[in-house]
């Protein structure tokens, strides 16, 4: 049945599938069983509609079998007939247009595995769009282009705006610093002058907290850090794959000192060439800063 389905003359493969059909090598055998006899019936009893195919599946011997299909009046589209899945039902027919979708909540096409309720809906609801249904369709179109189009010329403005500010910032930083510093020290209002120092002065100082974050944690990932773990009074030291036990006689020197002030800082705090406190009982330390690991005295 589906092989004279695709020899109806109002039955037509679609030029998308058709090139990725060509390109693969493949041809169409026939169509889904499920969909075969409420095409082939609908194509006969309305032999001025077109049936453009625009999807398919896997049939046999690895060619492919028509599971979509656009059905077209004079060239305006009536709506389209295929798959879908309906819970425990599985694969189902489903006949969709605007028609149909207004009508339902969850869904925007009806869905059936009844081969005739599916053609009565096609039947019933594919047709051409009256007067109201056309303005109705016209409206949705211009609000997509309007609304597009403002979203869309804000989008390249910002773009075009970053690129402004980046080159701006570029120059502001290399040629115009000395301009903005002689501006700051001579014209800036007090309030602002305190500001934007401060801020300096704090970016100055997270580039340096920064750098020490990076190479401890690359240290800590290359097991190149010393883990020291306090605990009852004794100090677990992981160095590498060397795990030493110390107490506060034994524990090297620079080892002491760094955690002596890591205690000083909040937890997950990290200082310059000394490391990062955990917690209260744990410490990450730079060994290789450790240039005097002698025993404590």
């Amino acid at each position: 049945m589906s092989m004279n389905t695709l020899s109806l003359s109002n039955v037509v493969i679609g030029e998308d599938l058709q090139k990725s059909l060509d390109k693969e090598g493949l041809k169409l055998t026939g169509v889904f069983n499920m969909l075969d006899p409420v095409v082939s019936r609908l194509a006969s009893l309305n032999p001025l509609w077109t049936f453009v195919i625009n999807n398919s599946g896997l049939g046999m011997s690895n060619n492919r079998v028509a599971s979509g299909f656009t059905v077209k009046l004079d060239g305006e589209e009536l709506g389209t007939i295929g798959l879908s899945y309906m819970g425990q039902r599985g694969k189902v027919i489903a006949i969709c247009n605007d028609r149909i979708g207004k009508g339902r909540q969850r869904t925007d096409s009806y869905r059936t595995v009844d081969a005739d309720k599916a053609i009565l809906m096609a039947k019933k609801m594919f047709g051409k769009m009256n007067p109201n249904e056309r303005i109705s369709k016209a409206k949705d179109a211009a609000e997509r282009v309007v609304s597009r189009a403002s979203w869309n010329k804000e989008r390249d403005r910002t773009l075009h705006q970053g690129n402004i500010k980046n080159e701006m910032l570029v120059w502001a930083e290399t040629k115009g610093n000395a301009l903005f510093m002689e501006y700051l020290k001579v014209e800036a209002i007090p309030s602002l002058r305190h500001k934007v120092t401060t801020s300096m002065e704090k970016v100055e100082l997270l580039d340096t907290e920064m750098k020490t974050i990076e190479r401890v944690q690359q240290d800590f990932s290359k097991n190149k850090t010393a883990l020291v773990v306090k605990d009852t009074g004794k100090y677990l030291v992981k160095i590498g794959d060397k795990v030493d036990l110390y107490d506060d006689n034994t524990l090297p020197v620079d080892m002491r000192m760094k955690i002596g002030m890591l205690k000083l800082v909040e937890d997950e705090q990290y200082l310059t060439d000394v490391g990062c406190k955990v917690s209260n009982e744990i410490f990450v330390l730079l060994v290789d800063e450790l240039t005097n690991v002698s025993k404590g005295v």
